[in-house]
């Protein structure tokens, strides 16, 4: 084991597990001692059932800490790799700020294009729509009222 584990940030979590995990199994078996009593309910049963399942998880995670902290995992390189005389800005997702806001990669001929297909169709589709939402306001606006 190493020495990490009884450092004192370790020793806490290691005692404050045990507390809870021996905390649960009490409570489980009180509310059990209690179900099978006179007074007790089906409820109490179903908690004496419920509080060791608690401990269960406990352990487990427990366990994940430990195991993470004795082998990590490596961490994932998300930026992809520059091209040489370019700069660029990766963003949350990793994509190049050029490319996400339409700069694009230069083209063979040096000019920088988009991968966004062409741009004409687009304004085209853009405009019409544009012409749609415009006819639907001037139908659903009171003519002559001087509003908005």
């Amino acid at each position: 084991m190493r020495r990490i584990l009884f450092s004192p940030p370790w020793i806490l979590r290691h005692a404050l597990a045990l507390f809870m995990i021996g905390l649960f199994a009490r409570l489980g078996w009180w509310q059990w001692e209690k179900g099978q009593s006179s007074r007790g309910t089906l409820q109490n049963l179903f908690y004496g059932v419920e509080w060791p399942i608690f401990a269960a998880a406990v352990v487990f995670g427990w366990w994940q800490m430990v195991r993470e902290e004795l082998r990590p995992r490596p961490a994932k390189v998300t930026t992809p790799p520059a091209v040489p005389g370019t700069v660029t800005r990766s963003g949350v997702d990793g994509q190049p700020w050029e490319e996400r806001h339409g700069q694009g990669r230069p083209t063979a001929d040096g000019s920088r294009g988009n991968d966004f297909g062409d741009d004409e169709e687009d304004d085209e589709d853009l405009d019409a729509y544009n012409r749609y939402l415009a006819s639907l306001y001037e139908r659903d606006t009171p003519s002559g009222s001087g509003t908005r």
